[in-house]
This record gives structure tokens, C-alpha cells and sequence, in this order.
């Protein structure tokens, strides 16, 4: 093998309770917690929507301050 290949490392598990396959420890929501899904989805729209709205301000103050 060659010293710049990156060996897979993940580690293929078999089926779990909820009947869904996982590779390492990524799942999707195959357990039917859609209530903690559309929380943590609210929260980062949210995030992002007010992080727009901050870069647009500091962006607006910087333009105004080098003019």
C-alpha cells in the first residue's frame, strides 16, 4: 500500500433495534425521533437565518466605515 492511500476505516455494524444499517456511528433518523430532527433543524435554520442577517450588518458597517 502506498503511503498517500488512506486505508477505510469505518466499521461496518450489523443491523441494530431499530432495523436500519450504520457504518461508524452515523444514523439517520431511522428510529422515528422526527420531534429531536425538527428541533435541531428549527435551531440551525435559525441560526443561520440571524447569522445572515449579522454578516450583512457587519458587512454594511465596514463598507460605510472605508467610504
Amino acid at each position: 500500500m502506498s503511503r498517500l492511500a488512506i486505508p477505510d476505516v469505518r466499521v461496518k455494524v450489523g443491523r441494530i433495534e431499530d432495523d436500519t444499517q450504520r457504518i461508524g456511528a452515523r444514523t439517520m433518523a431511522g428510529n422515528g425521533d422526527m420531534k429531536a430532527h425538527v428541533a435541531t433543524y428549527s435551531s440551525v435554520t435559525g441560526m443561520m437565518k440571524w447569522g445572515s442577517v449579522g454578516c450583512a450588518v457587519v458587512v454594511a458597517l465596514v463598507i460605510w466605515l472605508i467610504s
